[in-house]
């Protein structure tokens, strides 16, 4: 059996405009999913798939036809169309790999809860591409088609400063920050529409070019802080710019806006986690809030 390992993803500042080639620094995270393959000759020209969470629950199961990736039986149409698609890409890009054996028999663990959106989406396409020998951005714009930030931080193992344009570029970050211990996510919890809606919002506006560079200039600025005091200052600067330009109160203003802290939405507005800058009283200030899940800096972060 062959095992395969992919990291999970948060993104810290350079949500949007990544889209339009401006710079993105994201942190691929501990946790993330895993991928183990068997090769069988007992099941018969087939690809047996099981899904598993973190718990080892099964959340998804599929059977495919090797050779046609034809749908054989499935528990949910949507999620096995899609893993569909992506087999059939990455078949596209190596022919020869289905060829070899009989059958497979393949699993999917991921180490987090599911709701957490930390990149089962991205970790799958990294793991299949691991799996099929392939470049993992090809099979990712011939599927998904996000910036390729996620595909980044599948499979580096420090912080990231990415840009996609005018070709995929990926520079490894030494975070030598003394403040770390002054970091914390907090899960929110957020439906998925949210998010959807606000990034809809960004797509459908005339393209401005200035806050675009201004904007990715001030990510760039956020790799080489030394203090806590200046990163808290970039990302109010980054929001405030923004939601100037979306006509979108940020969240902060919206959920916390009596918390002295910076308050930060990693990857899209209404996302699943904020980072969230240490005050005194932080952990009562959320969790009298209904939000329970506070994770540090170091504890999440590669």
């Amino acid at each position: 059996m062959k095992t395969y390992r992919s990291n999970g993803k948060l993104f810290l500042i350079g949500e949007y405009i990544v889209m339009d080639g401006a710079k993105a620094f994201a942190l691929p995270t501990k946790y993330g999913q895993c991928l183990f393959v068997k090769d069988s000759s007992t099941t018969g020209n087939q690809i047996s798939w099981k899904a598993l969470k973190h718990d080892n629950s099964v959340w998804f199961e599929a059977i495919f036809q090797l050779d046609s990736l034809d749908i054989i039986s499935t528990t949910n149409e949507k999620l096995s169309a899609s893993l569909q698609t992506i087999l059939k890409a990455a078949q596209s890009l190596n022919p020869d790999i289905y060829s070899t054996y009989k059958s497979f028999i393949i699993e999917t663990k991921l180490e987090y809860p599911q709701e957490w959106g930390l990149g089962s989406s991205s970790t799958l396409i990294d793991l299949i591409s691991q799996w099929n020998q392939i470049d993992p951005f090809r099979l990712n714009q011939l599927t998904f088609k996000t910036s390729g930030y996620d595909i980044a931080c599948a499979h580096h193992n420090k912080p990231l400063l990415f840009s996609n344009q005018p070709q995929i570029q990926v520079e490894e970050l030494d975070l030598n920050w003394d403040f770390k211990d002054q970091l914390f996510f907090v899960y929110l919890n957020q439906k998925q529409d949210t998010q959807a809606v606000v990034g809809n919002h960004y797509k459908n506006k005339p393209k401005d070019l200035e806050m675009i560079r201004e904007l990715s200039d001030l990510v760039t600025e956020a790799t080489k802080v030394n203090s806590l005091f200046d990163l808290e200052d970039i990302l109010d600067k980054y929001q405030n710019r923004l939601g100037q330009f979306m006509q979108i109160e940020k969240p902060k203003d919206l959920y916390f806006s009596d918390y002295k802290g910076v308050v930060k939405s990693l990857g899209a507005w209404g996302g699943d986690f904020v980072l969230v800058t240490y005050r005194d009283g932080m952990e009562d200030y959320f969790k009298a809030k209904g939000y329970d899940t506070i994770i540090p800096f170091t504890e999440m972060i590669l």
